[in-house]
């Protein structure tokens, strides 16, 4: 076999192997995905928590109510997209009468101006407010620069540690999802899966697919040439 023929076949066992190998991590994918959407459906499914008592990873999903202030600090998470427009997603410290400290995811809110931000305001009484808890998942971001305006700050990224930096507060390593229904919610925008299972289930069989295509034409050229 000559040189050029050992190194067209390193390429097509390259190929094949690198094109099933993700077809196996993309059904694997899928199954994760599948297992979140049903425990996310079953939690949704339960009847409101109003005493939840402690927050815990226990009561991920699940529609809960809680009682508390918010604080005077608010977060813009910039550069969110939502329907191909430009806008911040925003969150606001919310004190539980444990004196424990959630960021309020509140939902999103257009904006085409990264400088300034929207006007809102919330309430400086004690309200219930009706909602889930789910994971802090930090952003990845290039830089994590801060504008701070009055009290209010536009960050780059969902991220605890510099939000915490920023306010001078300790939050619990979780977000409180506002209810869709809340008269304080905007537009909503956070989905427990970015991509559904049966996508990745989709796309694992374009890999097999495409491994598939490979093995036999590789075998095809080789049997040809060997005639």
């Amino acid at each position: 076999m000559k040189l050029s023929e050992y190194l067209i076949l390193i390429i097509f066992i390259f190929v094949f192997v690198g094109s099933l190998s993700l077809g196996l991590w993309q059904i694997d994918r899928g199954y994760d995905k599948k297992a979140l959407e049903n425990i996310f459906s079953q939690r949704q499914s339960l009847p409101v928590e109003t005493n939840p008592g402690m927050l815990n990873e226990d009561l991920y999903y699940r529609n809960i109510q809680i009682s508390g202030f918010f604080g005077k600090n608010i977060f813009f998470v910039d550069n969110k997209l939502l329907d191909g427009k430009a806008g911040f997603v925003v969150f606001v410290p919310f004190t539980t009468p444990g004196n424990k400290t959630i960021l309020v995811s509140r939902g999103w809110i257009e904006s085409s101006d990264r400088n300034s931000i929207p006007e809102l305001s919330l309430p400086e009484r004690k309200l219930n407010i009706d909602g889930m808890i789910r994971p802090f998942s930090k952003d990845f971001v290039l830089n994590d620069e801060a504008k701070k305006i009055e009290t209010n700050f536009i960050i780059q990224g969902l991220d605890k540690e510099l939000m915490e930096n920023l306010s001078g507060e300790e939050f619990l390593p979780y977000v409180f999802e506002l209810s869709a229904l809340s008269k304080l919610s905007l537009e909503p925008i956070w989905k427990p899966v970015s991509m559904k299972a049966v996508r990745h289930f989709g796309y694992a069989v374009q890999w097999f697919a495409l491994s598939l295509v490979v093995l036999f034409g590789g075998a095809y050229l080789f049997t040809k040439r060997n005639k």
